[in-house]
């Protein structure tokens, strides 16, 4: 069965996802080896490929933000956390191959997870984690 829409199409329409299969692949591998399910992360194609993973626990200098392992395509993996605008911020970025082992990504999490303090900071700006003092103004 044919359907004619009544005109022609002048581009061809890729419908080739195999990029996008082949990152799920790898962040489904990365969350299995943080010991993760995975209910908590996703990845996104468009405009660039990334990956978004909630991690359980804490940094040890931001005891009171959600912390999450993030993935873009042309800067690799950081471990970023939520500033008090729900905004993501990095805080530790893993140097070298953008897409290592599934293995070598869990260990470098880990590390961070639980050292004392993050040393591998790339974003040393954190106005955004302190909170604006109120001023009581009396009429």
């Amino acid at each position: 069965m044919t359907i004619d829409f009544g005109f022609d199409f002048p581009f061809d329409i890729d419908f080739d996802d195999s990029a996008a299969l082949e990152v799920q692949r790898y962040v489904r591998e990365v969350v299995s080896e943080l010991g993760l399910r995975g209910d908590s992360s996703c990845v996104e194609m468009t405009p660039r490929a990334s990956a978004y993973v909630a991690l359980d626990g804490r940094l040890h200098d931001f005891p009171d933000h959600y912390v999450a392992l993030v993935w873009h395509e042309q800067s690799g993996w950081s471990v970023a956390v939520e500033d008090r605008l729900g905004e993501l911020v990095d805080v530790a970025r893993l140097d070298g191959d953008l897409r290592p082992a599934p293995a070598a990504v869990a260990a470098w999490v880990d590390r961070v997870l639980h050292q004392e303090q993050v040393r591998e900071q790339v974003n040393r700006d954190f106005a955004a984690f302190v909170p604006v003092q109120r001023v009581n103004v009396l009429s």
